[in-house]
């Protein structure tokens, strides 16, 4: 996935489930320092992190981002979402 193809679906995910991306591309530095993994896909911009307006959404917003290409990860308090890895 490329870089544009993976923003416009965070951005069409993000108005559609009212969520707001806090983290997106990093530095190898800062990601290390908020305790990222060293192959992180925010090295690459193709992993964001997003907090939603009200309640977190359900499996629909599962649904749509498998259409995208994208996966979803539960951490705390806001979801990882990141481009699906191949293979």
């Amino acid at each position: 996935m490329e870089i544009g193809e993976f923003s416009r679906a965070v951005r069409t995910y993000c108005m559609k489930f009212s969520g707001s991306v806090t983290s997106w591309i990093r530095s190898p530095n800062h990601n290390h320092l908020v305790g990222g993994v060293p192959d992180s896909l925010h090295l690459d911009g193709l992993a964001v992190d997003v907090v939603y307006d009200g309640a977190r959404p359900g499996s629909e917003a599962d649904a749509e981002l498998v259409a995208y290409g994208l996966v979803r990860i539960a951490e705390g308090d806001h979801d990882h979402i990141m481009a699906a890895r191949k293979g």
